[in-house]
Parts: structure tokens; C-alpha cells; sequence
């Protein structure tokens, strides 16, 4: 078939489709006509489910997860809370006296950065722990009602290996967002270890921060290379033999006085 023949046969059989009857009840398009116009208002069909496939979307994914695991440690310390009776006598530790309440971490020992701080007028106060743990521990609030406590951490990278640790200092610090601590009677159970994260590093990265605090302490050629053997297989930092570090932490503390909102912030840092 040449091809005049073949463009004619296409044009008879479009004058026979074009020719061929609708049904009574249909009418054709008319350009124009926004009657014909169909605009989906329910927001059920207008949601989004395409997933990003950016870059940013790993560093999403590891909050989500961080997030779901914080969860189950709300609920696991939730749990906790309503199965003990917990008397005043068994909170006993590092004690904060603001003007409005008093704040007790149980078993934590600190002391103030500034010798010149005066807690009872300050509404944000900063020490340093001496002893005791800055998570997985609990904290009493008394004076105040309708207490919301929140927590969040700063951390740093650690390597480890046969029991020296080398801290990756170029690779910065990071901090958490805030966290809701379950809580009963105003007593408050801290995050876990499940609540600490960091930055989004993969191997080159951990490799030279590693690289350049070795030299920085002088190790020679020969540690060098039984550092670098050591992370081979490390690909983020939840891999061995890196180790988040928490440095500080902060709790954020919500209530009410005397029909008065309060607010307080508290740092503890690491030695």
C-alpha cells in the first residue's frame, strides 16, 4: 500500500466515526462551556501520595523513625507510671527552688555554672552534672498545676574502638526537637536512648572528621590505619563503632500558679 492510499483510507475512516450517531441523551464539548467543567473539592482526593524522592527525604525518614521510637518509650514509661506508686520520699536528688515551684531530678548531681545564679529570679538556669544520668531518669514538679514537660538533647559523634573514644568535633553538634514527657502527679520520666540522633553523614564524611582529630593528637601511621580498618563498614553514624554522645539536655516546664501561666527552661551539660 502506497502512501496516498494509505492517507485516504485514514480519511474515510474518520468521515465514518464523525458520522456514526451518539445517543440522544449525550451532547458534545463545547469549548468554552464551563458547564462541562469538573472541579474536585473533597480534600480526601486531593491529598498527595506521591513520596519525594529528594535528597531530604532520607533525613525525613530517619525522624519518622526516631520519632515512632520515642513513641513506644512514651508508652513504655506511661505504663510504668501507672503501675507504681511512686512516694515523695523515692524522689531525692538534684533540687531546683524557683519562686514558684520546686524541680527535682532524682539522682542527678550538678552545680550551677555562675556562682552569681539566682534561681529564684530567673525563669532559664544552666548547670553542670557532676553525677546521675540526663535521660531515662525521673524529675518532680511541685507548686505548680497543669504541668506539660518537655525534653530535648544536643549530641555529639563518637568513635570508639578498644575502649578509647575519639570525638568527631568538625562534624559539629546536634539537637533534637522537643519531646513530650509522659507524666503522672507531676512526676516525669526523661527520653531514652531512642530519643538521640544526628546529622545525616555517611562514609567520607566520618572517615576525614575521624582522619583529622587523629592527626590532630599525633597518633602515627600505624593507629591511623587501625582506625580507618575499624570503620570500613561504616556507612551512618548508627553503625559500630560510632556512638552518639549526649552532651547536654534541656527540659522545658509549663504550669500554672495562682491562676499564672510559668515557664522554665533547664540546661544540664556534660563535663
Amino acid at each position: 500500500m502506497n502512501k496516498l492510499n494509505l492517507i485516504g483510507l485514514l480519511i474515510v475512516s474518520f468521515l465514518i466515526a464523525c458520522d456514526e450517531k451518539r445517543p440522544a441523551h449525550l451532547k458534545p464539548i463545547i469549548l468554552g462551556d464551563t458547564s462541562m467543567i469538573v472541579s474536585e473539592y473533597d480534600s480526601t482526593y486531593l491529598q498527595n501520595q506521591t513520596a519525594d524522592i529528594s535528597p531530604a527525604k532520607t533525613k525525613s525518614y530517619e525522624r519518622q523513625i526516631t520519632e515512632m521510637m520515642v513513641q513506644v518509650d512514651s508508652m513504655k514509661a506511661s505504663k510504668k507510671l501507672q503501675n507504681e506508686t511512686v512516694t515523695p520520699e523515692r524522689i531525692q536528688g538534684f533540687t531546683i527552688n524557683f519562686s514558684e515551684c520546686t524541680v527535682v531530678f532524682n539522682g542527678m548531681l550538678a552545680h550551677a555554672l555562675q556562682t552569681t545564679q539566682d534561681e529564684r529570679k530567673l525563669n532559664s538556669v544552666s548547670y553542670l552534672k557532676d553525677g546521675g544520668q540526663l535521660m531515662e531518669m525521673k524529675l518532680k514538679i511541685e507548686g505548680l498545676t497543669d504541668v506539660r514537660v518537655e525534653q530535648r538533647l544536643t549530641t555529639k559523634l563518637v568513635i570508639e574502638v578498644e575502649n578509647e573514644r575519639i570525638e568527631l568535633n568538625d562534624l559539629g553538634k546536634f539537637m533534637t526537637q522537643w519531646y513530650n514527657l509522659a507524666g503522672k502527679d507531676n512526676l516525669f520520666f526523661s527520653v531514652g536512648n531512642n530519643s538521640t540522633g544526628f546529622h545525616t553523614v555517611d562514609y567520607t564524611k566520618i572517615k576525614n572528621g575521624l582522619d583529622r582529630e587523629l592527626r590532630k593528637k599525633k597518633k602515627d601511621r600505624k593507629q591511623i590505619e587501625m582506625w580507618m580498618k575499624a570503620i570500613a563498614a561504616t556507612k551512618a553514624y548508627t553503625d559500630l563503632p560510632c556512638i552518639v554522645k549526649v552532651v547536654s539536655s534541656q527540659w522545658r516546664i509549663w504550669g500554672m500558679k495562682d491562676g499564672k501561666k510559668v515557664q522554665k527552661l533547664i540546661q544540664f551539660d556534660e563535663l
